[in-house]
This record gives C-alpha cells, sequence and structure tokens, in this order.
C-alpha cells in the first residue's frame, strides 16, 4: 500500500519502456475516490489491489474524478464505470471528447466549484494541455493533483508539459501560473516524481524560470 499522505495513495501504472504514470485514490469519510483511470488493462489490477490493501472494495469508490481527455487517464474508464458504478466528473471543457471517446456519461465541473469529499476538493481549471485540463486541490491537507499540468524528472525537477502533447503549449506554460493562488505543500503528477515538500515554491521558481510569474 503507498499512501503518500493520510487517506491519500498513489498508484504506480507505469510499464517498462514507458513514461512514468500514476493514478491516484483518496479515502475520504463520504467515500473512495478515484483519480484518473490509467490506460492498460493491467491498471485495473493495480487499482483493485490498492483498494483492497485499503480494506475497500471497487463499489467504495463513489465518485471518479478526470483530470483531463488523454487517453492514459481515461482508457479504462469504461470499466471502471462498470466495476464501481461512481459518478465520473471532470472539467466541462473535456466532457464532450472523454464521452465521445468512452462512452460514459460526465458531469461537468466548473473552475473553482467545490466537491464534499475529504474536507473539500476544489477544481482548478488549467488550460491548455487540453481544453479543459484541470488540477484537484485538497486544501486541509495543502495538496494539490496536478495531473499533467506539470510534468516531472527522476529527480522531482518540474517542467510544463511536453509540446507535443498539449493542445495549446503556450497557454500550457502560461497558466501554470494559476497553481500560485493556491496554498499547498505537496504536488502529485501523473508523470514524474511527486514533490512531498515545498512544492508551491517549487512552482514559483519553475514560473520565474519559463517566463510567466
Amino acid at each position: 500500500m503507498v499512501e503518500v499522505l493520510k487517506g491519500v495513495h498513489v498508484i504506480d501504472l507505469s510499464e517498462e519502456g514507458g513514461l512514468p504514470l500514476e493514478c491516484y485514490l483518496l479515502n475520504c469519510d463520504e467515500g473512495v475516490v478515484l483519480i484518473d483511470t490509467g490506460m492498460l488493462p493491467s491498471a485495473i489490477e493495480r487499482i483493485e489491489a490498492e483498494l483492497r490493501a485499503m480494506g475497500k472494495k471497487w463499489d467504495d469508490i463513489k465518485v471518479c474524478l478526470i483530470t483531463h481527455r488523454h487517453g492514459d487517464h481515461i482508457r479504462n474508464l469504461a470499466r471502471v464505470k462498470e466495476l464501481s458504478g461512481a459518478e465520473v466528473m471532470a472539467h466541462e471543457g473535456d466532457v464532450g471528447e472523454i464521452e465521445k471517446a468512452t462512452g460514459v456519461e460526465v458531469k461537468g465541473l466548473k473552475h473553482g466549484e467545490r466537491l464534499p469529499y475529504c474536507g473539500g476538493i476544489e477544481v482548478v481549471h488549467v488550460p491548455g494541455h487540453s481544453e479543459g485540463n484541470c488540477c484537484y486541490y485538497l486544501p486541509e491537507r495543502r495538496l494539490m493533483i496536478a495531473g499533467d499540468t506539470l510534468f516531472a524528472d527522476e529527480e522531482g525537477a518540474l517542467s510544463p508539459p511536453p509540446e507535443r502533447y498539449c493542445l495549446d503549449v503556450e497557454q500550457a506554460r502560461r497558466e501554470i501560473k494559476r497553481l500560485l493562488d493556491y496554498d499547498f505543500d505537496v504536488l502529485l503528477v501523473t508523470h514524474g516524481r511527486n514533490t512531498m515538500r515545498d512544492a508551491r515554491e517549487k512552482v514559483r521558481e519553475l514560473c520565474e524560470k519559463i517566463g510567466v510569474a
């Protein structure tokens, strides 16, 4: 079981030869929240193993939050929905593409919307990587779950998402500064090493480095 903060579980979905890849489970009093679903069928087994280690089952997942529409985040969504029955949510900018790709009904979220799990999960819209790309902010844990808004290397050095993966790379870089409006100490990313302390300061340093502060 990989619990990086109280009630916050990181699941390694990486496959040999591919990008590092993670998704997240939040063990909230209101039920379990899954963030993103991975890409390969093996991700389902790994999510199930983490649930089992937590003493939970698929039907304990009440909500599946999607950070954005790319396949490595949504390809298992139909199977997750089948197993859990969870309500699926994403920023409204990506809802249409996610539904088209997966056949799953998705509730659209707006920037600043707050969901009643784990003391409140706030939607932070950061467009550019995709139209509806977003982060999920947990103020009680001072945690920002960034998805692909930021990438990190093996040492944890942060960078904007690579141009080849972005709908609008300049917007994706420019909008990273939105994260500085929030008080967070921990940053979880999908691709790369997570930042477990002083994360906001490291994001500020990145914004200064790329000229968007």
